[in-house]
């Protein structure tokens, strides 16, 4: 079985490594938060300030850079401003230093002047006192831990939303400004800002053109620059500048002059970072380095997801062979998301078929199915095949005294068979297969029934004889609650998009066990249903392709089952389902990107690594990164902007997905709200639930809900809206019985 550890060495190694782990982490956390509360507030700093025409600064340029340290463009203007012999300024972004120590190291050592601009350089840092206060404190503790430097002047990010034109922040107004004097900082601002941020690759000559404009001859003149502008345009700009403003006579000098401050006093040398200050600095560090990564993945994830569903649609579009209008018709549900209206559609519609009994036998595992086995029984009687078995596992309720009295009505073409509870439906299966008497077998789940004709559509497939498999479509027998609605969803978009497409390069990655046909020589062939994981059905899917057989999909073979319709049983299902996938993504993973097998391993099994398991697992990151984009802690046009197009993407799919099954569009957008704003989370709760089981080698039991007797309803429904011709009870019935009162149906009315 995999994953599992019976000694249960792994799970205990585990859980305590997890509980170890967790409190290190949350420890560490706590003590780099106690480090932005009980970092001490400086003393404001006096200062003598010049104002905008101080004659002592005739002819005097301040630079000032912003946005640094970058890797690329910020060495190169430091190189030439040292070759210049220029002094500047560098007003560094936290977030950048974190991520670029040893650049910022090298600015100091280098002899340049630095100042704080926050950690993130977001427009929301002034929203608060205590916003800014974090900000400010953080990127201190990063730069004192870079350089050993304390700088104490600071520049607001978005210098133009303040106020341009004054350098002197003492003199500029804003809460913000005020805050940071608070704190102990001398904000500077600008009072020639040439807007090199806005100019691209080459545009030199309008940098050169607002420096040379905005320049004062008499007075202080502060520009504002950033290192990496135009990539290169404002180092171009400088190149030409400063010699020909040198030559004007003009001097080039610290922004910290025109407050009166020495570079040492403006940023004096600092103790090295102790304490639970270490712990913050950790923290920056890793958020530095952890935010780009993730922009990436966003980004690829994106990519290959847009990529995924364009293919899908459009491979719908184009290469699905489309059935005739009438044939359409007979298996496509038009508007309502109800059993009545599928039903409604398929009732003068259905092929004419013959009475004559298939080769089919047809195995049902229950095991307290009390509630729906009558139904699911029934629903396979009417159809010609040549025996139904029915496998009691254990069951504890009256599931083989229903089947018993079915037995009587219908004679020997019901069997059934009664065993000891074996854990696992996959025991069930194969302790039926020495009884089943033909070579294809239609598998069907004790909570589910099947449309008419769904036994022959999908045994016409066996006829080429390297078909193995043939899934058929499943919908849920009941859309009464809203998760089951979203089930249908669900369903709408794997089944009418996904599989239709993959079944075209033989990757249907998984018959359902709700209902689905195999050929009984291949499944025997690779030694029955398979125990090592706990979806038997996708296990044995993957067996057959990887022994070389042929999955197909039959989008006509329609059953009805009965599904979670509370957020607990849904949970408890998604997570066996999600268990398992890990399960056979591990047990086969040696197909994975090999050629032996090229569906499996280019198809089925990274769709299922990438898409099933990895990008659900994302989902609560993505959101929770725009949402502190929304709030200024990270740049949110690096996750807004791919979520957004992919979220049209997705619509677009939902869409298709309509227009394939003929629902109206609108019925199903509120769904999508609510698939979008709970169902992702489930979903990745069991991934991680899953995950959690896999490394702690702890096996996940097979779950019951409570059954409700969906079935009953739906083929009261299927009954009455689409009645069954005489010709299609099977010959072999003798002595049909009444009509039980419990299913409600007039025996007059459906012709037995």
């Amino acid at each position: 079985m995999v994953f599992f550890d019976p000694s249960g060495t792994r799970r205990a190694l585990f859980f305590g490594s997890s509980i170890a782990v967790l409190l290190l982490f949350s420890g560490f956390g706590a003590l780099a938060y106690l480090a932005l509360i009980l970092a001490p507030t400086e003393e404001r700093i006096a200062y003598d300030n010049a104002s905008q025409n101080d004659a002592r600064f005739s002819k005097t340029i301040a630079l000032t850079f912003d946005d640094g340290p970058d890797p690329v463009f910020t060495p190169k203007l430091a190189e030439l401003l040292q070759k210049e012999n220029v002094p500047a300024t560098f007003f560094f972004i936290g977030e950048n230093v974190a991520r670029h120590p040893n650049l910022a190291k090298r600015i100091v050592d280098e002899g340049f002047e630095i100042g704080n601009h926050t950690f993130t350089h977001s427009a929301r840092v002034g929203d608060s006192e205590s916003r800014l206060r974090k900000e400010l404190v953080t990127t201190d503790h990063v730069i004192r831990d870079a350089t050993g430097k304390h700088p104490l002047l600071f520049r607001p990010p978005y210098l133009e939303d303040v106020n341009v034109g004054e350098f002197d922040g003492g003199k500029i107004e804003g809460e913000e400004v005020r805050w940071a004097e608070d704190l102990g900082y001398v904000v500077v601002g600008a009072n020639l800002d040439t807007q090199d941020w806005r100019v691209q690759k080459g545009e030199s000559g309008t940098v050169l053109e607002r420096l040379m404009s905005g320049t004062k001859e008499n007075g202080p003149t502060v520009i504002i620059m950033h290192d990496s502008a135009g990539e290169g345009a404002s180092i171009e700009a400088l190149e030409t500048f400063i010699p020909l403003m040198k030559e004007k006579g003009y001097r080039f000098v610290f922004v910290s002059e025109y407050f009166g401050l020495t570079k040492a006093e403006a940023m004096p040398d600092s103790a090295p970072t102790f304490g639970v200050g270490y712990f913050l600095v950790g923290a920056a560090k890793i958020f530095a380095r952890v935010a780009p990564v993730f922009n990436t993945i966003v980004m690829v994830v994106s990519v290959l997801g847009l990529s995924r569903i364009w293919l899908v649609v459009a491979g719908r579009r184009l290469l699905v062979p489309r059935a005739s209008a009438k044939e359409e018709d007979a298996f496509v549900p038009t508007s309502a998301l109800s059993i009545e209206t599928i039903f409604g559609e398929l009732r003068a519609t259905l092929p004419a078929r013959s009475a004559s009994k298939k080769e089919v036998s047809v195995i049902i595992p229950a095991y307290n199915e009390e509630a729906n086995i009558e139904a699911t029984v029934r629903s396979i009687m009417r159809e010609p095949h040549m025996q139904t078995i029915v496998v009691n596992d254990g069951s504890t309720d009256t599931t083989g005294d229903t089947v018993r009295k079915l037995c009587e009505e219908y004679g020997p073409s019901l069997l059934l068979l009664e065993k000891e509870n074996g854990g696992s439906k996959a025991a069930a299966l194969n302790y039926a297969l020495p009884y089943a008497t033909s070579d294809i077998l239609v598998c069907v789940d004790a909570d589910t029934i099947i449309s008419p004709g769904t036994i022959e559509r999908l045994a016409k497939h066996f006829h080429d004889r390297d078909v193995g498999a043939v899934a058929g479509k499943v919908y849920p027998a009941s859309t009464h609650t809203l998760i089951e609605k979203i089930q249908y969803l669900e369903y709408l978009q794997g089944q009418n998009l996904e599989k239709m497409v993959f079944a075209l390069g033989n990757a249907v990655g998984v018959v359902p066990g709700a209902i689905g046909a195999w050929r009984k020589s291949a499944l025997l062939e690779g030694g029955g249903y398979s125990r090592d994981t706990v979806v038997e059905d996708q296990d044995l899917t993957l067996s057959l392709l990887s022994r070389d057989w042929s999955v197909r999909f039959e989008p006509s073979a329609t059953a009805f089952t009965e599904t979670p319709n509370n957020l607990l049983a849904f949970f408890k299902q998604r997570s066996r389902w999600v268990y398992g996938t890990m399960q056979c993504a591990w047990k086969y993973r040696t197909f994975l990107f090999s050629f032996r097998r090229p569906s499996l391993g280019w198809l089925i099994l990274p769709n299922v690594i990438f898409f099933n398991l990895f990008v659900p697992l994302l989902v609560p990151f993505i959101d929770g990164a725009i949402l502190l984009g929304l709030m200024g802690y990270v740049d949110i046009s690096a996750v807004l902007g791919p979520f957004l197009v992919y979220t049209v993407f997705d619509l677009w799919c939902v869409a298709e997905s309509a227009r394939v099954e003929r629902v109206k569009l609108r019925r199903l957008l509120p769904l999508i709200i609510w698939q979008r704003l709970f169902y992702r989370y489930i979903m990745a709760a069991a991934i991680v639930r899953g995950i959690f089981l896999a490394l702690g080698g702890s096996w996940m039991r097979w779950g019951t809900h409570e059954r409700r007797g969906d079935c009953h309803a739906a083929l009261q429904d299927m009954l009455t809206l689409s009645p069954l011709q005489p010709q299609l009870v099977p010959a072999r019935v003798a002595n049909e019985s009444p009509q039980p009162a419990s299913l409600n149906i007039s025996a007059e009315r459906v012709h037995i």
